[in-house]
């Protein structure tokens, strides 16, 4: 008898029961049942934009969300009680997790209702959990984490061309365009749609100072745009090599 007790406590340790609960939430079936109630979630608060639909509908996209965040929480402590380290726990794919089911617990503790707006935009997070299950999307987001540095070295070095360039035009255009450029917020738009060269259009320069001002501002954006891109494409081609090594 103690040999069959031992034996029984040995198959019931916690790296045995970490194994068991990490085996049933990569069972084939779990993982397409969660990405069915992850779609169908998204497919709700899209509908519920429609305000005659959410009229008539409310009541089932609420017993939806309800649910679904049951069983996305139930599946959340599975994930932390499976982990080998506590610290795992502030990975992505687990920070999407927890955001995902958050706002829907915060909005029971809240009363102001501009709060409450936020959070219930802030379901759409939930989209994002659709990368545990999608290998291309894992790969982007690894690429974008370990270029993390350039990236940012390359965002701060736009933004402050953003915020020179703002002045620049602010003061080359205020004068002739009063209307149209009122403060620095207005030029700081205008310079955005610019750098990007979306040029929607809506504000453009009239003076020679401005107007040379935007044609450098377009080039030196062009050129910026291009360093992240390249950084991008070149490591996302070696982790697509590294992957397929006969292609």
């Amino acid at each position: 008898m103690s040999k069959i007790s031992s034996s029984s406590l040995n198959s019931l340790s916690v790296p045995s029961i970490k194994l068991r609960i990490r085996g049933f939430l990569n069972c084939k079936f779990v993982k397409i049942f969660l990405q069915f109630l992850i779609i169908l979630n998204i497919l709700c608060i899209g509908l519920e934009t429609d305000k005659s639909v959410h009229a008539e509908y409310d009541s089932i996209f609420q017993t939806v969300e309800t649910y679904s965040v049951i069983l996305f929480t139930v599946e959340y402590l599975l994930r932390f009680v499976s982990m080998d380290k506590i610290r795992n726990a502030f990975k992505p794919l687990m920070m999407v997790d927890l955001f995902a089911i958050l706002p829907y617990y915060l909005t029971v503790f809240t009363v102001d209702l501009r709060f409450l707006r936020i959070l219930r935009l802030l379901r759409i997070m939930g989209i994002l959990k659709l990368s545990r299950y999608f290998g291309a999307l894992q790969l982007i987001g690894g690429i974008f984490y370990r270029r993390r540095a350039e990236l940012l070295c390359l965002f701060g070095v736009l933004l402050l061309l953003i915020f020179m360039s703002s002045f620049f035009i602010f003061y080359a255009e205020s004068a002739a365009q009063p209307d149209t450029f009122r403060n620095i917020l207005d030029a700081f738009w205008w310079t955005v749609v610019t750098i990007t060269t979306v040029g929607y259009g809506d504000v453009c320069p009239i003076t020679a100072v401005g107007k040379l001002i935007s044609a450098l501002i377009i080039l030196v954006g062009i050129m910026l745009f291009a360093l992240p891109t390249s950084i991008l494409t070149a490591d996302f081609l070696n982790e697509f090599r590294k992957s397929n090594p006969k292609q």
